[in-house]
């Protein structure tokens, strides 16, 4: 996002319009698909009627610290905006953008702190025990260590800072030339900040680990939004550029009626993903009208 900020066109509302993408597509479109493929893998070869205790289970502690994180800061990032006497263009001033950006940096922080301290039995996969109940177990340490995971962390960071700049100009240029609407390069952002998640995401629910495919997903929103809102209001203040933060009235709409659908669950229904398909699919329509 920053990339295609210093490198396209002036475009005050991409910042925006790429969190909102991320959100959007992440939240209805992926989670939706998920939950939608695990419901129709369980009811698969089954004879019986599902019970609740066959349904797929999600540990609900780590899915409320997510919605609640996601929840605060979407709506502190993209509706608030609209609402402050502070600035009348959706967006705040100097000072309250500073306020802002260090409780983004510092919400994250404590999340990855207690994610990976204390509290990480909370983001573990369910399972039920002897009696039905779901419990959380720990999975095995990764092959390789830390070490390794670090080093390829690193090469895949590597190859992001490479292709970034040139991806930036590409999907500026390419919406500009083609008169398509400004928000399709939110869009195009998103689905490539996306991409490697919903790959994950897909292949941990075929391989039945709900859990892990919504961690994948809950945790590239919450990373998007909290990192993304400094780096571009810095972006914009060294620069000059203009920067709008405040959702289209019937943006904040789907985002609220999103977070409503989002509320955690113990147990996971297909008519969950079903309603977050449809929200996705009608946010598409309406962004390309």
């Amino acid at each position: 996002i920053g990339s295609t900020m210093l490198t396209g066109e002036s475009n005050p509302t991409l910042a925006r319009d790429s969190m909102f993408s991320v959100l959007m597509v992440a939240l209805t479109g992926i989670t939706g698909l998920c939950m939608a493929l695990t419901s129709r893998m369980q009811k698969k070869d089954r004879d019986q009627p599902m019970r609740v205790e066959d349904l797929a289970a999600t540990n609900k502690a780590g899915a409320m610290v997510y919605y609640n994180l996601i929840g605060t800061m979407s709506v502190l990032v993209l509706i608030i905006p609209n609402f402050s006497n502070d600035s009348p263009e959706g967006n705040f001033s100097l000072p309250l953008n500073i306020v802002l950006s260090v409780t983004a940096l510092v919400v994250y922080g404590l999340f990855l702190f207690n994610q990976t301290g204390a509290y990480r039995g909370f983001f573990m996969e369910m399972f039920a025990d002897e009696g039905g109940n779901p419990e959380s177990r720990h999975h095995a340490e990764l092959e390789g260590g830390p070490w390794q995971a670090a080093a390829l962390l690193m090469g895949t960071l590597a190859i992001v800072v490479v292709i970034a700049e040139s991806m930036g100009q590409l999907i500026e240029r390419g919406v500009n030339e083609l008169h398509l609407p400004s928000s399709l390069a939110g869009i195009l952002v998103a689905m490539l900040i996306l991409l490697p998640e919903a790959i994950n995401a897909i292949q941990a629910t075929r391989k039945g680990k709900l859990q892990r495919a919504l961690n994948t997903l809950y945790g590239s929103v919450l990373s998007t939004i909290s990192l993304t809102v400094p780096a571009v209001l810095l972006i914009g203040e060294v620069t000059g550029t203009k920067v709008i933060l405040g959702l289209e009235q019937y943006e904040m709409v789907l985002l609220s009626l999103t977070l409503f659908l989002l509320r955690p669950h113990s147990r996971v229904l297909g008519s969950e993903g079903l309603m977050l398909l449809v929200v996705f699919l009608f946010w598409f329509v309406l962004e390309l009208v």
